[in-house]
């Protein structure tokens, strides 16, 4: 049988082959009744409207570009693209993911932006433009959504992020109210050309654990040092434990700032003979699945949800919607689980 052309779809519909571009590229000059009308007679033929003729005839791309830092298929940014995708395929766009984990590639995907002009729009995931990047996207009329961007950022038409500053307040909370007073905060080494969502949560926590400070919270804030190429989390993990230990008082509660790296820590501790919650309590920051598998206190983010947001904001932008709250932060969930517990006051932590 015959591969159904617009004329097929034009004459069953009863109207012109322009009529039946214009339905079904969602064009508002056309009324509802032919819309419906044209809709069916497209679905009786399983005809449809070849992408590139529609962009086109309408000047859009119907593509929206999501650029994660990091590998793609890490648990965040895997969900985020998933909840990306259930809003936008719906409705005829697709999604075209790309990644960078470095300032270098960062600036390499800039520069190639405005030559490709591919998308009708992008959103930006875990980290903070530049000031020239966001020119660019200006200069290029994209409209640019973020993810878990930082706090202070300015360089978002719209934007939806995790509440770093409630989630570190709930964490000191937690501690404290288990009996612990001398806390530390654990992160990977940040490159200083590069802002991170996560590196926004080492001064939250400072900022939390100083507003407790009449409650006799002290505190420390551990970073892994620079290295060439990035450490595995099992070498992280070796390093900020040695960091912990050479403190001049042993903290006995840990806040980490990823799952993945508070597991790894977990595991480094006890090789060090130390025990888990007992000696010393840790929590991390994601609940991904292996926050779970591990038995592991954490705070709760959902990027599915947050990609579906994301999404949803995107749309309006392109049609041009007001957006009632462009930048919008979601609300973190303590998860207790095994690696927290109250500490024995009568002890004294092993120096």
């Amino acid at each position: 049988m015959a591969k159904p052309t617009i004329a097929n779809v034009a004459e069953l519909a009863g109207v012109s082959q322009a009529t039946v571009s214009r339905a079904l590229r969602g064009a508002t000059n056309v009324t509802e009744e032919t819309r419906i009308k044209v809709q069916r007679a497209a679905d009786q033929l399983n005809f449809t409207l070849s992408k590139s003729a529609s962009a086109l005839a309408s000047g859009k791309t119907m593509r929206v570009i999501l650029l994660v830092s990091g590998k793609l298929n890490e648990w965040f940014n895997s969900g985020v693209l998933q909840g990306v995708y259930e809003e936008l395929a719906p409705v005829g766009y697709d999604v075209t993911p790309a990644f960078i984990t470095d300032r270098s590639e960062l600036d390499r995907f800039f520069s190639q932006l405005p030559k490709s002009r591919n998308a009708d729009a992008i959103i930006i995931s875990s980290f903070q433009l530049m000031p020239a990047m966001r020119d660019q996207l200006q200069a290029i009329d994209l409209p640019t959504v973020g993810v878990n961007v930082p706090a202070e950022s300015g360089y978002f038409d719209a934007s939806i992020s995790i509440d770093n500053s409630s989630a570190m307040t709930m964490a000191v909370r937690l501690l404290r109210s288990l009996g612990h007073t001398n806390i530390a905060f654990c992160s990977d080494y940040i490159p200083a050309d590069m802002v991170y969502n996560t590196s926004q949560r080492t001064q939250a926590f400072a900022d939390a654990a100083q507003a407790n400070a009449t409650d006799g919270i002290t505190f420390s804030l551990l970073t892994a040092d620079a290295h060439d190429a990035p450490l595995s989390k099992s070498d992280l993990a070796s390093q900020l434990t040695a960091k912990l230990l050479s403190l001049p008082e042993r903290p006995t509660a840990v806040c980490v700032e990823t799952d993945q790296v508070a597991i790894a820590l977990v595991k480094e501790l006890r090789k060090q003979q130390l025990n888990v919650p007992e000696d010393i309590s840790v929590l991390g920051f994601d609940d991904a699945e292996i926050a779970q598998a591990a038995d592991l206190s954490t705070i709760r983010q959902e990027p599915i949800e947050l990609g579906r947001i994301a999404g949803r904001k995107v749309l309006q932008l392109l049609r041009n919607e007001p957006l009632e709250h462009p930048h919008e932060l979601q609300d973190p969930l303590l998860v207790l689980r095994n690696t927290t517990s109250r500490i024995d006051s009568g002890a004294a932590p092993a120096e």
